[in-house]
């Protein structure tokens, strides 16, 4: 009993706490992306204004006279994951719009493969065999899904993979900076994405329904979710919490499912129950390998 307390109360279980309940608020995230009728560059507009307003007001009531030194803190290795992460939310868009929900979010679980790969180029956080036996057996899921899309549509599933690649840096640079706030990061990252897409976007296109479900993208979903997963490297390794976002790719294409019948093929269901499976396997040896070296 008291090892199991120790560890509920140790940097583990905070690590977890924030990772999943991040993932948990992000789940709606694809349906509302699809629930928006607005062309993707004001829905990206909106999404970076939104969240840059959220969590700067937040730094103003938490910090007040010192909220800018919470940006300066960051430093340039933060301002990159600022910039990836802007381009992170605009390919998970992009990725959403000109593919199917549950192709996006399956393509986008290989990031823990990807960071236990970044993590050992660049952390030395070694990936073990197992590592490599899920990565390939991921690769070859990924293949299957690539194969049953004509040319055409092939530009969604494309972007998902660089989608994966860039949630799998953002994970390894904040668990390399582990004493950065995630917090005004997330913030610049849509100021950066709002002035990105305002010259191509038409803000106030928008109507009727569309201006509530933004709010509850911008204003909620988006810098509540990432203000806590990109905490959460600060207490658990980058791979673990990549894991994680196994959940997401589960919760998210079940509502869409629900609620607009979008329903996954055949090949999409069997890949992506063979790359959860293999994921999760995975990370169940690898927190076992963790505690048996306490």
């Amino acid at each position: 009993m008291g090892i199991a307390r120790n560890w509920l109360s140790g940097d583990h279980a905070k690590g977890l706490v924030l990772a999943v309940g991040g993932i948990l608020i992000l789940s709606p995230d694809s349906l509302l992306v699809r629930l928006i009728t607005a062309d993707q560059y004001s829905l990206l507009f909106w999404r970076g204004l939104m969240t840059f307003c959220t969590l700067s007001l937040y730094l103003l009531l938490t910090h007040r006279g010192q909220a800018w030194t919470q940006v300066a803190r960051i430093g340039y290795l933060g301002w990159a994951v600022a910039l990836l992460f802007a381009l992170n939310t605009s390919l998970f868009v992009f990725s959403i719009r000109h593919t199917s929900v549950a192709n996006t979010l399956l393509i986008l679980s290989l990031a823990p493969l990807i960071t236990a790969l970044f993590s050992s180029l660049f952390l030395g956080e070694h990936a073990p065999r197992r590592t490599w036996v899920a990565m390939s057996i991921g690769l070859a899921c990924i293949v299957s899904i690539f194969a049953e899309k004509v040319v055409t549509g092939l530009v969604g599933d494309i972007a998902a993979v660089v989608l994966a690649m860039t949630m799998a840096a953002i994970l390894t640079i904040m668990r390399h900076q582990r004493s950065n706030n995630a917090i005004p990061i997330v913030a610049m990252s849509g100021l950066l994405l709002a002035a990105f897409m305002y010259p191509v976007a038409l803000p106030f296109s928008l109507t009727g329904n569309d201006w509530v479900f933004m709010g509850l993208l911008g204003l909620v979903v988006i810098p509540v979710s990432f203000a806590l997963t990109l905490s959460a490297p600060k207490y658990l390794p980058a791979p673990e919490v990549g894991l994680v976002f196994l959940l997401e790719t589960v919760l998210g294409p079940l509502l869409v499912w629900l609620v607009l019948d979008e329903e996954p093929t055949v090949g999409t269901l069997v890949a992506g129950g063979v790359l959860i499976a293999t994921l999760t396997i995975h990370g169940a040896m690898g927190m076992r390998s963790e505690a048996g070296l306490r």
